[in-house]
């Protein structure tokens, strides 16, 4: 990548506590999209964009990273990148768990990326805008799309406020979860220790510093931060309203709507938009509408599933409508 960004750091370590229970059993990060883990979009966009390396922090139940990786927690390759892993056994937020990968950058600025949201915006845009600033942060801006608690002064390129802390009158932008870090914001980082990179941000405005930010309002982005948001990505998809450029590791055609494997019994009943795993079961008399069935799910006969996610090996029956099982 131009402009000295050579390193990419994914946030893959949190809870995911809004999505659940889909996040009972995989990491939001995994949490599958069509069939291709939520993280994998991000991978694919950094890769793209040219970066030499990746670096990933896990948590929570880091061993189902060989669902992406089967070679976790050792070093990988996506998409002809190296990928290197470092589990969080504490976990350190946002700032904490950047400046506990600090070995593992390579010199130069740093591309941080949440792992959990959908995002496909400029970052050459980013990155160049990062340069021009000489900030010691450049945050990757909306002006909707969800809460908007950045204060921005457009003509400056400069942040003002964040939540209001600062009491800045200036406009409110959404961050996006993506940034550009300077090396010297790693020094303003306690090692060991959980911190935000927000608490980080204030410090240094407050101090004087200087935070930069740039406004990407062209391409798709999505908190897929609950149910709603979850089966309405799916929805979207369904219906063309998004288009997604598609991971290297997806099948030709994707997103493919009946996997191969899936089996439906010839009386069950899909109306509208769905998603059929590889090995999951619609039953005999089953209905089946606007629904996300995971691989080796199943809709037992009669059973009545409604917007609704049936999650890997869970078994549905009854009438589910508006929710996760």
């Amino acid at each position: 990548m131009s402009k000295g960004v050579r390193t990419a750091f994914v946030l893959c370590a949190g809870w995911g506590k809004r999505l659940q229970p889909l996040t009972d059993q995989i990491p939001k990060p995994l949490v599958p999209i069509c069939g291709l883990p939520l993280c994998e979009f991000a991978l694919t966009r950094l890769a793209a964009a040219g970066v030499e390396r990746i670096v990933i922090n896990t948590h929570r139940l880091p061993d189902q990273f060989i669902r992406l990786f089967p070679e976790y927690p050792h070093p990988s390759r996506y998409a002809g990148v190296p990928v290197f892993f470092r589990h969080e056994p504490l976990l350190l937020d946002t700032a904490g768990g950047l400046k506990n990968v600090e070995d593992l950058l390579l010199p130069g600025p740093v591309l941080v990326h949440n792992g959990d949201i959908l995002a496909e915006l400029d970052l050459a845009a980013l990155v160049a805008a990062h340069a021009h600033s000489g900030a010691l942060c450049t945050l990757a801006l909306r002006t909707s799309g969800g809460p908007l608690q950045v204060g921005f002064d457009a003509a400056s390129g400069r942040v003002t406020d964040l939540r209001g802390e600062l009491g800045s009158s200036d406009p409110r932008f959404l961050y996006t979860g993506v940034c550009v870090i300077a090396p010297e914001l790693l020094g303003r980082i306690n090692p060991g220790q959980p911190a935000s990179l927000v608490t980080v941000w204030l410090e240094a405005l407050r101090a004087g510093q200087t935070l930069a930010g740039v406004v990407l309002d062209r391409g798709e982005w999505r908190d897929i931060g609950n149910l709603g948001e979850y089966l309405r990505i799916h929805a979207d998809l369904a219906s063309g309203e998004v288009k997604l450029v598609p991971p290297p590791t997806a099948p030709p055609g994707w997103p493919l709507w009946r996997m191969p494997g899936s089996r439906v019994a010839p009386d069950a009943e899909l109306s509208g938009w769905n998603w059929l795993g590889p090995g999951c079961e619609v039953g005999p008399g089953a209905r089946v509408s606007q629904s996300v069935l995971w691989a080796g799910s199943k809709v037992l006969a009669h059973a009545v599933v409604a917007n609704t996610v049936v999650r890997e090996g869970m078994r549905a029956e009854g009438r589910l409508e508006g929710s996760a099982l």
